[in-house]
């Protein structure tokens, strides 16, 4: 190992006698080590810091020492002294690489619905969830409780980080309220009106069947039940009931509106943006009202991204202006977001839809009255614990026996 950190010397000893000058090197006190013979010559090995020493010593045992060759990490460096540009080059690579590695390069973004896709990738954007941003600036579980809060229509929503990845993962609605926090006794009671159409139960006491209409606050699975007869048992009751459940969307549509509409001015704007820095090319920021699509373009080579993107983005100017829709367009938005009610709803599968359209003097009204099946059931916490019978009877104080 010391060859390898230090510089060390081979040496021949020629000229004399190699006894008498390892003597005299060892009554010094020099550092000679790997001494060999081979076909009458002897070789050997000792420090550059002592190679001017072991001379002085050779030349008092009247022997001579030739420099075979250098060894150690020292003696490379000082060979390429004159090539110091490479090992600047080199040092300055693996530490553009380190804080290279402290960056987020790309973002993952799993079970999103394209629905939603544009939206939510702006929101990302905005809460800071893109490419070029510190790494340590995405923090997962403050992130995950802004973007619950501001995108109710999922029920759970995951960001991680992973090196140079960010990943977001969303999940949608499902009824949560099964998910209990711990194991205390309770039971699942209905939370809204319907006809029953399947209960299952993993523990308690199913009470309603198949075609039972229930009412806001019924027991549908009890976590109390009879353990053979002996004794009441109280279990945190978990299982699945569905119903029939009927709703009703409506959505009103004016023919007289207010709307924005582009101008035809358009202003173009290119951005680098690297290590969370956005850098302006062309174009400065508009004032007024605009609607903005943008383009990103990453850096790329040979199939290895860096943090390093171009955006492109394109502002078009927009004006407010008042028109009058005709009943077909105020009849397809209608429409339209009276689907989009539905699609949000909290439900299982659409069993039947009726809708009715109506024409006022000031626009047009679609209600669609919905049937559907959906999990219907709720958590309710037993607050009070029955004691067992054998302890009930254990209270009651046992008859004297008459003499």
């Amino acid at each position: 190992m010391r060859g390898i950190i230090k510089e060390t010397v081979c040496f021949e000893i020629t000229g004399g006698s190699a006894e008498r000058f390892l003597n005299i090197a060892n009554h010094r006190r020099l550092n000679i080590f790997n001494i060999s013979s081979k076909e009458g010559r002897t070789f050997a090995f000792t420090t550059a810091k002592e190679l001017p020493l072991a001379f002085a010593a050779a030349e008092k045992a009247d022997t001579e020492l030739t420099v075979i060759s250098h060894y150690g990490i020292v003696c490379r460096l000082r060979k390429y002294r004159a090539r110091w540009g490479f090992a600047a080059g080199f040092v300055l690579f693996c530490l553009m690489l380190w804080v290279m590695s402290l960056f987020v390069w790309s973002v993952d973004i799993e079970n999103l619905p394209e629905k939603y896709a544009v939206s939510v990738t702006d929101l990302l954007y905005d809460e800071g969830i893109r490419v070029g941003v510190l790494g340590t600036s995405i923090d997962g579980e403050m992130l995950e409780l802004t973007l619950e809060e501001k995108l109710p229509q999922f029920d759970m929503i995951k960001v991680s980080r992973m090196g140079c990845r960010a990943r977001v993962q969303f999940d949608a609605a499902v009824p949560v309220h099964q998910k209990a926090e711990n194991d205390s006794p309770c039971d699942l009671i209905a939370k809204e009106s319907g006809q029953i159409v399947s209960a299952t139960a993993s523990k308690g006491t199913i009470f309603v069947r198949q075609g039972d209409i229930v009412v806001p606050g019924d027991v549908l699975i009890s976590g109390v039940f009879d353990s053979l007869g002996e004794s009441i048992v109280m279990v945190h009751a978990t299982g699945n009931v569905t119903a029939l459940v009927e709703d009703t969307f409506s959505e009103t549509v004016t023919y007289a509106q207010t709307v924005t509409e582009p101008t035809g001015h358009i202003i173009n704007i290119n951005r680098l943006m690297a290590f969370g820095l956005e850098v302006p090319l062309f174009g400065s920021l508009p004032k007024g009202l605009y609607r903005r699509t943008y383009e990103e373009i990453p850096l790329s080579v040979m199939g290895f991204d860096f943090p390093v993107v171009l955006r492109r983005e394109e502002w078009q100017e927009l004006c407010y202006t008042e028109k009058e829709l005709s009943y077909e367009e105020c009849l397809r938005q209608a429409e339209a977001k009276v689907r989009r009610k539905i699609e949000q709803a909290d439900h299982i599968e659409i069993i039947s839809r009726d809708r009715l359209v109506s024409k006022t003097e000031s626009g047009v009204r679609v209600t669609e009255h919905v049937t559907f099946t959906k999990e219907i059931s709720e958590e309710r916490v037993l607050l009070v614990d029955p004691k067992p019978e054998s302890d009930t009877a254990s209270d009651i104080p046992e008859e004297e026996p008459e003499e």
